[in-house]
């Protein structure tokens, strides 16, 4: 692992990145959701969120996870996934506050529809209890729960991994074919229905990430292969020509199940997961690590990618603004800049005053044994 503290500092960059395209398309209509990387392929900021996380576990929990080990390390991963719970509750109140104070001020309730809230209004008791057991979700805030459920079948994807990567791949592919086939889901309550991000699905491609940071933390420079050289850029401009043509999401094509052909975001198809793979794949190949090192010009994605839980739910509450404001401004083009330049600002303020206080408790130790070390005399 390289950069600085030990970090890979394209790893926080990407993160960064996916965070920034996340508020971007969190804010339908905004201008510049048309050209995020999800209208020129098949995946978009939420396969690549899920990945890095898949990389970033394996750098924080893979080594501990040796004999002896193994109870403190499963400790602190379901300790950060209550962290992620928490986080998700205070994000679902403050969407209630949000947008619930748009409606008290204007009388106009379509937004509490539109965001899957009006439950709130219609059954609140239910509501309540549904957001306490994750199955219910408005809209927009459901991530954190599918890493939530993703984070607590970490520990077993990490003692197989510490065996064998394949083996855990397999276990893992298995499992993803059992949601496929079954339809093997978490299910919405108070509502009727399935999480809109099926987790025994989308725990393939946080066991992809969990083997690319093992490969990473070993030492692997470079996984380049000359077959797959040529099949992951033709893949993109595949996928780049497909969409841009405006060809349907699905072709059915029979006998070969849906989640081959489809392009499913819920149930997590094949196709989507190939794209980010070759997207990843082929900005390893590019010596991002290099530039981030000799340019500056990335240190404000960095910052917000090595804080990306408490960024993540800043920008989540700013696009809920933005979504409650933007429509009384008709669309204009300035006030979606100003959206993007407000909520950005925020964001990498938010990570430079956390940055601050991570350095500053990092100091206070060696500062108080100073002051607390006795006089030397002469």
């Amino acid at each position: 692992m390289t950069g600085a503290e030990g970090r890979l500092l394209s790893i926080d960059f990407w993160r960064g990145f996916a965070l920034l395209t996340i508020f971007v398309n969190h804010v339908p209509g905004h201008v510049l959701s048309f050209y995020t990387h999800r209208n020129f392929g098949v995946s978009d900021a939420a396969e690549l969120f899920v990945l890095l996380a898949g990389i970033s576990a394996a750098f924080a929990y893979l080594r501990p996870f040796a004999p002896g080990g193994r109870v403190r390390t499963t400790a602190r991963i379901v300790l950060r996934a209550f962290s992620l719970y928490v986080a998700h509750l205070a994000l679902v109140i403050m969407a209630i506050v949000v947008v619930g104070g748009f409606v008290v001020l204007t009388g106009d309730s379509r937004m509490l529809d539109w965001l899957h809230l009006d439950l709130v209004q219609a059954s609140p008791i239910e509501a309540l209890v549904g957001m306490g057991l994750l199955t219910y979700q408005p809209a927009y805030l459901n991530i954190l729960p599918l890493y939530v459920v993703v984070l607590l079948m970490a520990p077993v994807l990490l003692l197989i991994a510490r065996f064998s990567l394949r083996l855990m791949l397999a276990v893992s592919f298995a499992f993803y074919l059992l949601a496929q086939f079954a339809d093997l889901s978490p299910p919405v309550w108070p509502d009727s229905g399935w999480w809109f991000f099926n987790p025994f699905a989308w725990q393939l491609l946080f066991a992809c990430g969990l083997a690319l940071g093992a490969l990473i933390d070993r030492g692997l420079k470079s996984a380049a292969h000359p077959v797959v050289d040529i099949l992951a850029p033709l893949y993109l401009v595949a996928t780049l020509v497909w969409v841009l043509l405006g060809f349907p999401a699905s072709l059915e094509i029979e006998p070969l199940p849906a989640f081959v052909w489809d392009f499913d975001k819920t149930n997590l198809a094949l196709p989507r997961i190939l794209h980010v793979l070759a997207l990843a794949y082929c900005v390893s190949r590019l010596p991002v690590e290099r530039w981030l090192k000799a340019s500056g010009h990335g240190a404000p994605l960095i910052l917000m990618g090595r804080h990306a839980l408490p960024v993540f739910c800043l920008g989540s509450v700013l696009s809920l603004a933005a979504q409650v404001t933007r429509p009384l401004f008709d669309g204009a083009l300035a006030f979606d800049l100003l959206i993007l330049v407000v909520a950005f600002t925020l964001q990498w303020s938010l990570a430079w005053v956390l940055e601050w206080q991570g350095q500053g408790r990092a100091r206070a130790p060696q500062g108080a044994m100073a002051r607390s070390a006795p006089a030397r005399t002469a």
